[in-house]
């Protein structure tokens, strides 16, 4: 049995190729979080420190890491890791919670989030997609616009039924990328937050939720799951608070469509470069339905496998912040109640040993043989903490690429960046990445 090392510093540190050691950032983990992670991974094995933001961190990487986290999510505190959400959000936030109180936030939350709860819009989604499609509603060909709009347009179309202006739309889609890159990105969330016009911005936002709030107060009635909150029967458990539910309206509405309208540019990106798959989908979308995907995507099995590989070579997220409330003992090491932890969690997407030629845009791996390890697939986390929008993600993706792919072409105004970085946080990057859509000259068979 290894012996247990009792510190941190006798956790060996992983430095990138010409690295001290003693940089604020390891440049190879801002340039290329997957090779530094991986030879971390091989070189070390699962835990090895990592110098991030002006100090070490420890790392844990690989499948038996992620079994390590999700498997004793009661050991570690989701408060502590990532304080910026409770800060914005206040403490009831549900990201934000640990044990109990979290397992009631999100058993109360099935009603707007689960597979059932969002599933049973497929055909609303499917003719609002369209409808946007076809109109653009004034949005520009930037991919970082109008995917976020249309996202927004089918949340607001079914989720949380309501009105918004294009001015109200895009102080949503602003809000909810300054609220995600301060959290998360920025190396100082306290002085992000504290820009000018922040405040004002998600006043702004907030007030639009309340509107909403305040009408169904006031009799309004809509079939959304907005209402499904509002009505559940919470049994023995507190009901949600006015706090919670406006927190809650503003999840449904608005939270996630960066990341979702992301992986569908990225999607794009790769079908643009492979017309041969993109015409093997189109064949196999010929006869697709706007409820098609009301009796799930057995029938589509090139279509999952588009999106499962687009999930795997572009993740949300390379690692994600952590804080165990207690010493703790893995492969050999102990790490220490409250250090500061990156858990490499998609270091899995990225290994041979799952994926063969891992580095390779690879749908049809998905429909050859027997599919890869269920746990080597972790864009959306795991355990109890799984990532609430998952479902969201999940059933809106599939209608968009189907809409797109029998109704338009599209070409990029753009070069697609080659591979995944970490932005070392100092300051919003404001990204232009044109896809233009063209509509197709003949029609689809069964369109």
């Amino acid at each position: 049995m290894p012996e247990i090392q009792a510190h941190p510093a006798a956790i060996p540190l992983h430095a990138g190729p010409g690295e001290s050691g003693t940089e604020t950032n390891s440049p190879q983990l801002l340039a290329d979080p997957v090779g530094y992670f991986t030879s971390g991974y091989r070189e070390l094995g699962p835990v090895f420190r990592t110098r991030y933001r002006g100090t070490d961190w420890v790392t844990i990487a690989g499948i038996e890491a992620n079994d390590f986290f999700w498997q004793n999510t009661s050991d570690w505190s989701y408060e502590r890791a990532g304080p910026g959400f409770r800060d914005q959000f206040g403490p009831t936030y549900v990201t934000q919670l640990d044990g109990a109180p979290h397992l009631r936030s999100r058993r109360l939350l099935k009603a707007g989030f689960s597979a059932e709860a969002v599933g049973r819009y497929v055909p609303a989604i499917a003719r609002e997609a369209a409808r946007f499609l076809g109109k653009r509603d004034g949005w520009s060909d930037d991919a970082n616009e109008w995917i976020p709009a249309l996202l927004l347009s089918l949340n607001r179309a079914t989720l949380l039924q309501t009105e918004l202006s294009i001015g109200e739309m895009r102080d949503a889609i602003r809000l909810e990328g300054e609220l995600i890159y301060g959290v998360g990105v920025s190396a100082s969330p306290a002085e992000y937050f504290a820009r000018p016009g922040y405040a004002a911005l998600k006043a702004r936002v907030f007030a639009c939720v309340d509107r909403e709030l305040g009408a169904r107060a006031a009799g309004r009635r809509a079939p959304d799951n907005l209402q499904a909150l509002v009505d559940q029967d919470p049994g023995s458990l507190e009901p949600l608070s006015p706090v919670e539910l406006r927190n809650d309206a503003y999840m449904l509405l608005v939270a996630g469509i960066h990341n979702t309208a992301k992986l569908t540019t990225r999607i794009l990106e790769r079908l643009s470069r492979d017309p041969e798959w993109a015409g093997e989908l189109r064949a196999e979308l010929a006869g697709y339905a706007p409820d098609s995907f009301s009796r799930g995507m057995a029938p589509f099995p090139k279509l999952r496998a588009t999106i499962l590989e687009g999930e795997r070579l572009h993740p949300g997220a390379t690692f994600l912040k952590r804080r165990p409330i207690r010493d703790l003992e893995f492969a050999g090491r102990t790490i220490p109640a409250d250090s500061r932890v990156l858990q490499a969690h998609t270091l899995p997407h990225f290994l041979p040993e799952y994926y063969p030629e891992p580095m390779a845009y690879n749908p049809r791996r998905w429909l050859e043989g027997a599919p890869a390890q269920r746990k080597a697939l972790t864009d959306f986390g795991g355990g109890s903490h799984i990532c609430l929008g998952m479902n969201v993600t999940r059933i809106q993706i599939p209608v968009i690429l189907a809409e797109l792919l029998r109704h338009y072409d599209w070409r990029l105004g753009y070069v697609p960046a080659p591979g995944l970085t970490v932005d070392p946080g100092l300051g919003l990057r404001e990204l232009h990445e044109p896809i233009v859509l063209v509509g197709r000259e003949t029609s689809v068979p069964g369109s």
